[in-house]
């Protein structure tokens, strides 16, 4: 399946320091996450991070980004408005989610990531990739291709 990596948002970049900004590519590239029995998975997701994480995704899809919650540095410029309004794009016209839930969830390199299954009305769904660091600020975003 297809992946939109958004900006330096990807978490093989937050580790690495490679850069692929808006590149389309296999999501997750190998190796970025750990395969799921190295991850933490978490049964029930944080509230917190989800309800920032559903909040994050409101604003791509307004395609607004509040640029006070973003990490400095890299993952700042990252998301540029080119990437936003590519996002806007992608998810602005598939409406308000009907589900946002958590598939997996762990951090790595000092980053606290989930994946969410996005669903919405019109059957379509997508993943979408949301982590922070230790200051609660975005450090890792990413999209599936709507499916």
């Amino acid at each position: 399946m297809t992946r939109i990596l958004i900006g330096s948002f990807a978490l093989t970049l937050a580790l690495t320091g490679a850069a692929l900004p808006g590149a389309a590519q296999e999501y997750p590239p190998p190796g970025a996450l750990p395969p799921p029995s190295a991850a933490t998975a978490t049964a029930k997701p944080d509230p917190a991070m989800l309800g920032r994480a559903r909040h994050f995704f409101d604003e791509l899809q307004a395609g607004s980004v509040n640029r006070d919650e973003l990490a400095p540095g890299g993952a700042s410029a990252g998301l540029n408005s080119a990437t936003i309004s590519n996002a806007q794009r992608m998810i602005g016209s598939l409406g308000t989610p009907v589900s946002f839930v958590q598939q997996q969830a762990g951090s790595q390199g000092g980053v606290s990531w989930a994946i969410y299954l996005v669903k919405f009305k019109n059957g379509q769904s997508l993943d979408f990739l949301y982590g922070v660091n230790g200051d609660g600020k975005v450090t890792t975003l990413g999209l599936g291709t709507p499916r």
